[in-house]
């Protein structure tokens, strides 16, 4: 019996170092899950942050596009208007041009009324110099 006494004893030994491998190990299997628990916490958190930075860029992106529309709608804006104030300009050159040239035709006109009025005035006291000259002719003759 005391050899059985002695198995029993060192199979309860054995028992009691596999049991204290078992809850060494189970320990460190806890530590491990722990830890990767942990990480992958962190891990969800930089995930959450992530997500929040990409939403804050596309807001701004968004926000990037409306304003380059509105830019782009101002410069056609601009450029109708530009285009209009050209047509205007050109028709105020064309006004211009048509001005210039009534004024030429008016200063011609005018030296031509002045040259015939000179004309007239020649021919007027050309007219009084024979018309003197006819009533001497007339005064030399007396009806009786």
């Amino acid at each position: 019996m005391e050899v059985v006494l002695c198995v029993c004893v060192l199979q309860i030994c054995l028992s009691a170092r596999r049991v204290g491998a078992i809850q060494a190990e189970t320990n460190h299997a806890v530590a491990v899950v722990e830890d990767g628990a942990k990480r992958t916490e962190d891990g969800a958190g930089v995930v959450e942050q992530t997500r929040e930075a990409f939403m804050r860029i596309g807001s701004a992106v968004e926000d990037m596009s409306s304003r380059i529309e509105q830019i782009a709608a101002v410069s056609e804006q601009v450029a109708a208007s530009a285009q209009s104030l050209q047509q205007n300009i050109s028709e105020v050159a064309s006004v211009a041009q048509e001005s210039s040239a009534s004024t030429e035709q008016v200063s011609a006109s005018t030296e031509e009324t002045s040259a015939s009025a000179e004309q007239i005035a020649a021919s007027a006291q050309e007219l009084s110099g024979n018309a003197d000259a006819l009533n001497a002719l007339v005064a030399k003759f007396k009806l009786h």
